[in-house]
């Protein structure tokens, strides 16, 4: 049973260290001074392994004595290495394994706790195709990655086939799969009685005419729950299957969406395992142009033609930010949180999938930009007429993906429509609109999404404010001392003033804002008049003092905000 696209002497191996290394598992050699792998085989306790050189038996489900007698058998048909689970909390395989590794002469892989199979599989590909070290994040670009997301998303038990009905990917918990499911999972492949049932149903039949989710109803007497099933293609070839089986819960009422949009992301990667090629650094490599057409730093054109899209196709950008949580409860450093970004880019991923056919995610700049291209000819309408309607179903379904991202990610998350650019070309000036009004979003973190648009005045007196920052010259000498006074002397002439203006001379709501009576701030806003010699009847001098004592309110870290390049 080759996982790991070997089969034969000549296959890429993987050092057994390496995968160690990698998983955070512990490793005893069995006598050896190093052992390579090329293949993977699940096993059940109990069950002998075929025999198979330079295989790595995942031992699902063995523990103590179980485990120690799968070492024993695969000693016997003569593999190399069996991976158990450890116990909670162990580090470190138990005495009785090595033993049983010593006398096999067979290597022991001890998985944490924590550690899904799938990942020793994932992690494996990702070592023999890229080599020890290589830093290319399998978080996003492998079908065990997308499986997890629909899992996520759906809130159900997922597969993902070939069409030779053999299992590539799954994702899920386990203890809620059914027997189908777990036959399928041991066996790589869904039991032929079963696929007999599916053919006389039709569902197979449906599936391959595109686009279709179809409904697969409960059999409790073959012990296999309700599924939702989704066929993969390119070019109107079929190509494989995405499989949600219901569990203890109701599937998630956006399941059908999920799957359409999962379906279009799979479909490259299939492609790829028909021609036997590295699925992992296609998709790297389409993430990197899709990061190139964000940035403006190749082509527009040869990355449409690319992309399969008219470089005339207008394009929507959404920008997205995870932010951190008010409650400190943020951890893990540097690689964790682009982990979380990765997660967060495959969720964006499936939603934009499921609404364009050719909609590209990308990161930048530590954000999350989702391009939605458009049919040239409702582009240049759309840029023609009303652009507000053309923003209120992006706010709505950028509020739909940002819900779902603070669903599963548990993470404060915010997005800005920047935009719809003329063409691909305008894309980076538009993905620069989406950056800069999340800057401005940050400031209200319970405000979930926003048009550009709506931001365009804040955003406009944010550049006049650093403006005067730049510009000692053009500043109110009065202004500046007021603002130096009450930093010396504690006192709030400037932020009174202010408040009263921007809340346009209601001395009932300035007074509210600031937790104190509305006589106390007529006091305040006479006596700031007063030490500056404003003349607050004059509309000039009110702009001028509601621009300029903004620039206190300037947080030190945006002061010098260049956009960054990357």
């Amino acid at each position: 049973m080759d996982l790991l696209g070997g089969g034969d002497g000549n296959a890429p191996v993987v050092p057994l260290r390496a995968l160690a290394a990698a998983l955070g598992a512990a490793v005893v050699l069995g006598g050896a001074k190093d052992t390579d792998v090329s293949d993977v085989i699940i096993t059940e306790p109990g069950e002998t392994p075929p025999s198979v050189p330079r295989a790595l038996v995942l031992a699902v489900g063995a523990r103590a004595d179980a485990a120690v007698d799968a070492v024993t058998s695969a000693g016997k048909a003569g593999v190399s290495a069996v991976a158990v689970r450890l116990d909670e909390g162990a580090s470190a395989v138990p005495e009785a394994l090595r033993v049983a590794a010593e006398t096999s002469g067979v290597a022991v892989l001890g998985i944490p706790s924590g550690t899904r199979w799938e990942r020793v599989e994932t992690e494996a590909r990702r070592i023999r195709h890229g080599g020890p070290g290589d830093p290319r994040p399998v978080m996003s670009g492998d079908l065990f990655s997308l499986a997890q997301t629909v899992a996520t998303l759906s809130l159900g038990v997922v597969s993902i086939e070939d069409n030779g009905h053999r299992v590539l990917a799954y994702a899920g918990p386990g203890d809620e799969a059914d027997e189908l499911r777990r036959q399928s999972i041991l066996g790589r492949q869904c039991p032929e009685p079963y696929l007999a049932l599916l053919r006389e149903w039709g569902v197979y039949r449906r599936t391959r005419s595109g686009g279709e989710v179809v409904e697969v109803e409960a059999r409790p007497d073959k012990g296999v729950r309700r599924r939702l099933v989704i066929g993969i293609g390119a070019g109107g070839r079929p190509l494989g299957t995405i499989w949600v089986q219901e569990g203890s819960r109701p599937l998630a009422p956006s399941t059908e969406q999920t799957l359409r949009g999962a379906a279009r992301l799979a479909a490259p990667q299939l492609i790829d395992h028909y021609y036997e090629g590295d699925a992992t650094a296609r998709l790297l490599s389409r993430s990197d142009l899709a990061h190139s057409l964000l940035t403006g730093r190749f082509n527009s054109a040869a990355l449409a033609a690319h992309f399969g899209i008219e470089p005339s196709s207008a394009a929507a950008v959404v920008a997205f930010d995870l932010r951190e949580r008010p409650d400190g409860g943020e951890s893990g450093g540097t690689s964790w949180r682009e982990a979380r970004r990765a997660e967060a880019a495959e969720i964006i991923a499936v939603h934009a999938a499921a609404g364009r056919k050719n909609a590209l995610v990308a990161q930048a700049c530590g954000q999350i930009y989702a391009m939605l291209p458009e049919p040239p000819a409702a582009g240049a309408g759309h840029r023609a007429d009303a652009p507000d309607a053309v923003d209120a179903p992006l706010v709505r379904w950028a509020t739909e993906v940002v819900s779902a991202l603070r669903r599963h990610t548990d993470t404060p998350v915010q997005a800005v429509v920047a935009g719809t650019a003329a063409g691909l070309e305008d894309i980076p000036a538009v993905k620069l609109r989406g950056h800069h009004g999340l800057q401005i979003m940050a400031r209200t973190p319970e405000r979930a999404v926003a048009a550009h648009r709506d931001l365009a005045a804040s955003l406009m007196v944010r550049d006049l404010v650093r403006l005067l920052e730049e510009h000692q010259e053009i500043r109110e000498p009065a202004l500046q001392e007021l603002v130096v006074r009450d930093a010396e002397q504690g006192t709030q002439w400037g932020e009174s003033l202010l408040r009263y203006l921007d809340a346009f001379g209601d001395v009932s709501e300035a007074a509210r804002t600031l937790n104190i009576h509305p006589n106390t701030l007529r006091y305040r806003v006479r006596k700031a008049a007063a030490l500056t010699g404003l003349d607050l009847d004059d509309p000039e001098h009110r702009l001028v003092a509601m621009v300029q004592l903004r620039l206190g309110r300037l947080p030190s870290r945006q002061r010098t905000d260049p956009f960054p390049a990357s």
